[in-house]
């Protein structure tokens, strides 16, 4: 008897995939951009609900901008801009320093707790000779473009060489300039100066030296003349913090003396202020930082000594290393009548993205999946500075109101269908089985009708 397999075979061709649905282009929310000035570029400035609708552990990667087309257009982080540079000019007075503070025989060169030029030798030990050296304190490290002596200071004649020298520590010294010819000749029928100081090189100091190569003068006692330094200074911290937006923190709840405070989203924190609830009051906090809502281990941040008296405010501000941060809590070492008032200072992070098709622009956040593409924005950045000049920026796109674009679900991670491959293949093998079985039992019964037969 034959037995017909094609059912058998068929069975065992089954299909085992299981086709699934991606969804990796969708975005929970859309945020209109208003770009009234027509332009090849713009900027755009995260605000906090922004930040409140990315996927917190996409790093900001959750954010495109489309065309009306809804096509991605190059979009990517604002490439940083050098610290802006600062005028500066001051008048000071030389600080002549002694012949023998070349052989170290007493004499020392220090700088006190402000930072300042503190020149000291041993009593009773006047040096002979005119000093050779002088030294200056700008007050603050700056790039000078030049020194001037003060002509109103000079009492003689002089023809003279000079270098100058640039130290932060009075220690290790930077040439600036080797050999400048100056000049003071007040005759009878003339009158010649040449008092100006050119200096070359792009070092940053604090403390000048002015060293006599060649030449003559009398400047110590009451000669040493004033000098005028102008140049130009960058202070990152300080523009930095000029630049910081201010946000009330939510108090959220205290326990003992501990008192939790919420921000709409997760924000790159750097400055705090917290002003006491009453007044006649004092206290010091701690700043306390979470990385997650109810997460038991809290991290200190920064320590504030708050006093307000009747007459004044009395609140405290102080810098620290940015960090994201949506949960502060405020730790007083001695109770308060109140909760205290706290505010952060957080600097929005700035995007750009390049005009590629027409208008209206979106811009889309917050994915579990999706994550914009690698687009050279940093080399785009370049070459529109290059055609428009370094002071350059891109009009600002106004972020408009949130509406959904999938909404909240396109955040959280797609469910997993049922996987049939494994009851599919159970019930292949016991189909199989059934059909083995079944062709035994048939050859079994076959044979025993040919041992039975006549």
């Amino acid at each position: 008897m034959r037995l017909d397999v094609r059912w058998v075979a068929l069975t065992l061709c089954l299909p085992f995939a299981v086709a699934r649905a991606a969804t990796d282009n969708d975005y929970a929310y859309a945020f209109p951009l208003d770009t009234k000035e027509a332009a090849e570029a713009y900027r755009v400035v995260l605000s906090p609900e922004v930040c409140a609708s990315v996927n917190p552990s996409a790093g900001l990667h959750d954010l495109v901008v489309v065309n009306a087309l809804n096509r991605p257009v190059p979009f990517g982080e604002l490439p940083p801009s050098p610290p802006p540079r600062h005028d500066f000019s001051l008048d000071a007075r030389l600080l002549p320093v002694p012949v023998n503070a070349a052989t170290h025989e007493g004499v020392q060169i220090e700088r006190n707790t402000s930072g300042g030029i503190v020149i000291s030798q041993p009593p009773n030990n006047p040096s002979p000779q005119h000093p050779r050296q002088w030294l200056v304190d700008a007050g603050r490290a700056v790039t000078l473009d030049h020194l001037e002596l003060d002509a109103s200071t000079l009492k003689q004649d002089f023809q003279a060489h000079l270098a100058v020298d640039a130290s932060n520590d009075l220690r290790q010294w930077m040439p600036l300039s080797g050999d400048i010819g100056v000049t003071r000749v007040h005759g009878e029928s003339d009158q010649v100066e040449q008092l100006s100081l050119p200096l070359s090189g792009s070092m940053a100091g604090r403390y000048y030296r002015i060293r006599l190569i060649d030449g003559d003068v009398d400047w110590s006692d009451d000669h040493v003349p004033s000098v005028q330094l102008a140049g130009s200074y960058t202070d990152a911290i300080a523009d930095r913090l000029s630049q910081l937006q201010w946000l009330q923190a939510t108090h959220t709840g205290s326990n003992g003396n501990d008192y939790d405070y919420t921000l709409p989203a997760s924000l790159p924190l750097e400055a705090v202020k917290v002003q006491l609830p009453a007044a006649n009051t004092a206290a010091r906090v701690h700043l306390q930082g979470s990385q997650g809502e109810g997460a038991s281990a809290w991290f200190d941040i920064a320590t504030l000594d708050l006093v307000r008296t009747a007459g004044k405010d009395g609140d405290a501000q102080s810098p620290f290393a940015a960090r994201n941060l949506q949960h502060l809590r405020l730790h007083s070492e001695t109770p308060l009548a109140a909760a205290p008032v706290l505010s952060v200072g957080w600097l929005p992070p700035q995007y750009f993205f390049m005009a590629e098709g027409g208008g209206p622009y979106r811009l889309l956040a917050g994915s579990y999946a999706s994550r914009r593409g690698e687009y050279p924005v940093t080399e785009a950045w370049n070459r529109l500075r290059a055609r428009y000049g370094e002071e350059w920026a891109p009009p600002v796109a106004t972020i408009g109101s949130r509406v959904d674009e999938v909404g909240a679900e396109a955040l959280k991670a797609p469910k997993v269908p049922y996987d049939w491959t494994r009851p599919l293949l159970w019930g292949v093998l016991v189909v199989g089985a059934l059909a083995v079985a079944g062709m035994a039992l048939s050859l079994l019964r076959q044979a025993r009708r040919e041992d039975t037969g006549p």
